[in-house]
C-alpha cells in the first residue's frame, strides 16, 4: 500500500505519532528532497524514539523524475512493498509532486491512504484573521504580470458571488515585491496578510495594504492571504 504522509511545515514537533510510525515501518520512502528529508527524519526518530529497519530505502521523487518513477512504484506495490510519499514539508500534492502518481495508482486499482499533516496555506488562512468559511487556494501565482492582472480580475468577479472570500497563495521572496506592486495597481485598498516561515523560529506575520507591504524586505517561504 502507498501512504501519503503529511509532515511538519517547520516545527518537527508538529509531526504526528501516526506519521512517524508509518514512516518507520514502510519498505520505501519517496521524498521530494532526500537531503532535507534525511535531516528531518533523523530528528523525528530521536524525538519519538522510533526507528526504521536497516533495509528501508529512501528514494528521490520530485517534479523532474515523477513520471519516470511511477512505473517503479507500481512494480513495488505489485511485489507487496509498502511505500510512503512525503514532500519537502507539509502535505504532499499541495503545490508539490504526487498527483500523477496517485492518479496512476487509482487507475491500477491499488490502495492508498492519507496520514494528514500540517498545510501552510490553511495555517496562513487562520493566521490572517480573515473569514475562512469561503477559502480559495491558488498555489503559486503566474509569473507574467498580465496573467496576474487577469487572475485578479477573475477573483474580483468571484468575490462578488462569494461575499467574504479569502484567497491564499504562495510566493517566493524574490518575486513578492513585484507581486505586491501589481496588487497595489489593481486592488490598492485590499487587505493582505503575509505569513513568513510559519511555525519556524523566525515566524513573522505582516498585515496591511499592498502599498504598505511592498516596501518591506522578505526572506524565506511566504504564504499570502487576501481578503476580498
Amino acid at each position: 500500500m502507498l501512504h501519503v504522509v503529511g509532515t511538519s511545515i517547520g516545527n518537527v514537533e508538529d509531526t504526528s505519532l501516526r506519521a512517524v510510525r508509518t514512516l518507520a515501518t514502510v519498505d520505501i520512502i519517496l521524498a521530494e528532497d532526500t537531503r532535507s528529508f534525511h535531516y528531518y527524519y533523523q530528528r523525528i526518530q530521536e524525538l519519538f524514539n522510533i526507528y526504521p529497519q536497516s533495509t528501508q530505502v529512501i528514494k528521490s521523487f520530485h517534479d523532474q523524475n515523477e513520471f519516470k518513477q511511477i512505473s517503479d512504484v507500481l512494480e513495488s506495490l505489485a511485489r507487496g512493498h509498502s511505500i510512503a510519499l512525503v514532500s519537502e514539508s507539509g502535505m504532499p500534492l499541495i503545490s508539490d509532486p504526487g498527483w500523477a502518481l496517485i492518479n496512476h495508482i487509482i487507475k491500477a486499482g491499488y490502495s492508498f491512504d492519507i496520514i494528514p499533516g500540517a498545510t501552510a496555506f490553511v495555517t496562513a488562512a487562520v493566521m490572517s484573521g480573515f473569514p475562512t468559511d469561503k477559502l480559495l487556494f491558488l498555489g503559486f501565482l503566474p509569473k507574467n504580470e498580465k496573467e496576474i492582472l487577469r487572475l485578479i480580475h477573475q477573483l474580483k468577479l468571484v468575490s462578488e458571488i462569494f461575499e467574504g472570500l479569502t484567497v491564499v497563495f504562495y510566493e517566493s521572496p524574490n518575486r513578492v515585491k513585484k507581486t505586491l506592486e501589481i496588487f497595489d495597481k489593481a486592488l490598492p485598498n485590499v487587505e493582505l496578510c503575509i505569513s513568513r516561515e510559519l511555525t519556524k523560529k523566525f515566524e513573522e506575520v505582516l498585515r496591511g495594504k499592498p502599498s504598505e507591504l511592498k516596501t518591506k524586505s522578505y526572506k524565506g517561504e511566504l504564504a499570502i492571504a487576501v481578503s476580498f
